[in-house]
């Protein structure tokens, strides 16, 4: 079942409040294998929350946006009060951004609808270094099929979608980019899930891919800064 041990299906479900309320905070989360328990940075992400807060994780391997649309709705289902939304490698290899970017909005849509505020992640990077030692974060014409090519085309179109819709928008592109660049080839590496996998993490990544967007996304939502564990220690890193 992966490195986090034991999960119903593919939903993670840790939990945590505000210690300010006694109402739960639920957070879902859909996206693809980077976000999904097996080797994506959900369960990373899910163990920072105490008790009070609930994290729900419906992403799923391989997954892209328009594949994942039932399971959209299976998440709603759950009545969450927030919902990240992470897609991009694999749309990548099916569409361009303009359909990406249709699929997005009308995920917006239906998050809204529901009653939830839903915030877009742009995709993380894949780990692709050039000849200088960096990861460059631009735009390149590739095939579609290229599993090493650049995901900023793809992030530029969320930023976009986001702007557009009005909702909260998390460039976790450029974060996962400018954390690579300065940690180095090297350690970068050291995050994968398995050797040659630069997309992909071991716990290790995962736990580095959390801190990222934990970082920013309490600036974007503030109140989750209440239903994080208090004095976080990292287990050991494999």
């Amino acid at each position: 079942m992966g490195f986090y041990g034991t999960v119903l299906g593919a939903m993670i479900v840790t939990a945590q409040v505000s210690l300010a309320e006694i109402k739960a905070v639920t957070i879902g989360l859909i996206g693809d294998s980077t976000v999904a328990e097996q080797s994506g940075w959900g369960p990373a992400f899910a163990g920072r929350f105490s008790e009070r807060c609930k994290v729900i994780n419906h992403a799923v391997n391989g997954a892209t946006l328009l594949s994942l649309t039932k399971r959209l709705d299976e998440l709603l289902a759950f009545k969450p009060n927030y919902v990240l939304i992470q897609f991009g490698h694999n749309d990548q290899k099916r569409y361009g951004t303009d359909v990406y970017r249709d699929h997005l909005k009308s995920y917006v849509g239906r998050i809204q609808k529901a009653g939830a505020k839903p915030v877009i992640v742009s995709p993380v990077t894949r780990r692709t270094f050039d000849a200088k030692g960096k990861i460059e974060n631009k735009t390149v014409p590739v095939e579609k099929s290229d599993a090493q090519a650049t995901l900023t085309d793809y992030a530029r179109a969320a930023q976009a979608v986001a702007a557009e819709s009005k909702v909260a928008f998390l460039d976790l592109h450029k974060l996962s980019i400018e954390h690579h660049n300065r940690i180095g080839r090297e350690a970068s590496m050291s995050y994968n899930w398995k050797d040659g996998d630069v997309t992909h993490f071991n716990r290790k990544g995962a736990e580095a891919i959390t801190d990222l967007i934990l970082t920013e996304l309490k600036t974007i939502i503030p109140e989750i800064d209440a239903c994080l564990k208090k004095n976080h220690a990292q287990e050991p890193r494999k």
